[in-house]
């Protein structure tokens, strides 16, 4: 102890110095919208390739178990092939050699960070502002959705999980399309709640509930989970629901960043609507 007051007490210039360049560093960027961006890019970048060097490493390691996964990935792109166009009436003036366009395009990208056990998780994937990428898009995986990009850098990209206090996505029974709210309670990563559904309607455990499509950033019937458990609540017309996810946020390796060629031409009319409505 004697040792380290003498240190301390030798090196106290120095110490102080050190000390109040983190102040002036802390208030720059906490009091400069510009400082503070350019460096949340900079720790994004710095971090992102650390995490990156780790997943390869873990990648190395399992490389038969990761080749399995993008044949998966590959499989769900062909199965989603319908969902991700949408049709060309035979009254249209445009002439095409098709009959669907393309509305979701899906970028791969590689898991380099995550969490699971906290109140708000993240994921940092291995694509960014180069590759497309841009924040509110959706991200999913072979077995469901995954969450929404939050913010991005050239290289790498955050997300905000399904796992997070934040997170709300428009959701619906796949048997009877009804819809309702899907979030997150904060106790069990493997558990979400689906609210906003009426009591009168008939579900059962084990049913499936996929993405509504609303919003423009999830196409329609993402997976998301089956009903694990469900009882009326008192007072209200409605059902408390929890669902059993489809994906095991522990495992997640492989991603796609979902692009909507058509999502600014929705919250137009969706702005005009509510706009008018006002």
């Amino acid at each position: 102890m004697r040792n380290l007051i003498q240190f301390i007490w030798r090196q106290h210039f120095t110490l102080l110095f050190f000390g109040l360049q983190f102040i002036a560093f802390f208030l720059l960027v906490q009091n400069n919208s510009f400082q503070r961006a350019n460096f949340l890019g900079f720790a994004n970048e710095v971090s992102g390739r650390a995490f990156e060097v780790i997943a390869e490493t873990k990648d190395y390691l399992s490389l038969k178990e990761v080749n399995e996964n993008l044949a998966e990935e590959i499989a769900l792109l062909k199965s989603n092939e319908q969902e991700a166009h949408y049709g060309l009436t035979p009254w249209s003036k445009i002439i095409n050699d098709s009959l669907y366009r393309t509305q979701y395009e899906y970028t791969k990208a590689r898991v380099v960070n995550s969490t699971v056990s906290q109140r708000n998780n993240y994921l940092t994937l291995n694509q960014g502002s180069v590759n497309g990428l841009q924040p509110e898009m959706g991200v999913v995986c072979n077995e469901g959705i995954i969450g929404i990009i939050k913010n991005v850098s050239k290289h790498y990209s955050s997300v905000i999980s399904v796992l997070h206090s934040r997170t709300q996505v428009s959701a619906k029974l796949k048997s009877s399309d009804y819809f309702g709210v899907l979030k997150w309670n904060g106790e069990k990563a493997d558990k979400v709640q689906l609210s906003d559904i009426p009591s009168h309607v008939a579900i059962a455990i084990g049913d499936t509930v996929v993405t509504r499509g609303s919003g423009g950033i999830f196409p329609r019937n993402i997976m998301i989970g089956t009903i694990a458990d469900y009882k009326p609540i008192q007072g209200t017309d409605f059902y408390e629901i929890n669902l059993n996810l489809a994906v095991d946020f522990r495992k997640v390796s492989y991603v796609f960043a979902i692009t909507n060629a058509l999502v600014t031409e929705q919250k137009e009319v969706e702005l005009n609507q509510t706009q008018e409505d006002d």
